[in-house]
C-alpha cells in the first residue's frame, strides 16, 4: 500500500492540531504526482499487481481503506495530524513483530504525535534512532 495525496501537503487544521501551525506556508508543496510514483516503482521492477495506491488525504482515506494487515508501517507525514491519522488507523493493523518506521521524528509536530500516540495507547516498545531524523520500533503484541 502506498498512501499519499500525490498533491503535496494539505492545508493544516491548526485549530484541531496546533502543533501543525508552522506548516501553513507549505500547503500544496512537496507534490509528486501518482504517474511519476508509478513510473518510479516500474523503473525499479517493483510495480506489480500487489502494489496498491491510495490517493487522498490521510484523514479521508485511511479509516476506510481495505488494508487488513501490515508487516511494515512507514510514515512520512511531517504533520502532527498526518502522523496521528496514520498511527491511529493503521497501527492496529500492524502484525506482532512488525516494524514502525517514522521518517520525520526530528520534526517537532511529528515527534509530538508519535509520543502522544504511544502514551495514549500504552505503546512501550523502545524507540531506536535510525539516522538522526527517523526512528523505528518493533511491535511486540
Amino acid at each position: 500500500w502506498v498512501a499519499d495525496s500525490f498533491e503535496g501537503l494539505p492545508a493544516p487544521d491548526v485549530e484541531a492540531y496546533p502543533a501543525d501551525a508552522a506548516w501553513t506556508r507549505y500547503a500544496g508543496q512537496l507534490a509528486v504526482d501518482l504517474a511519476t510514483v508509478r513510473r518510479n516503482f516500474e523503473q525499479y521492477g517493483l510495480l506489480d499487481d500487489q502494489v496498491r495506491f491510495l490517493k487522498g488525504w490521510f484523514r479521508d482515506t485511511l479509516a476506510s481503506a481495505g488494508i487488513r494487515q501490515l508487516a511494515v508501517l512507514r510514515l512520512d507525514g511531517d504533520y502532527y495530524e498526518s502522523t496521528w491519522e496514520v498511527l491511529t488507523n493503521l497501527y492496529p493493523r500492524l502484525s506482532p513483530g512488525g516494524f514502525v518506521i517514522v521518517d520525520d521524528y526530528i520534526l517537532t509536530s511529528c515527534r509530538q504525535a508519535v509520543n502522544d500516540f504511544r502514551n495514549a495507547f500504552d505503546v512501550t516498545e523502545p524507540i531506536h534512532e535510525i539516522d538522526g531524523y527517523g526512528v523505528y520500533w518493533r511491535r511486540h503484541s
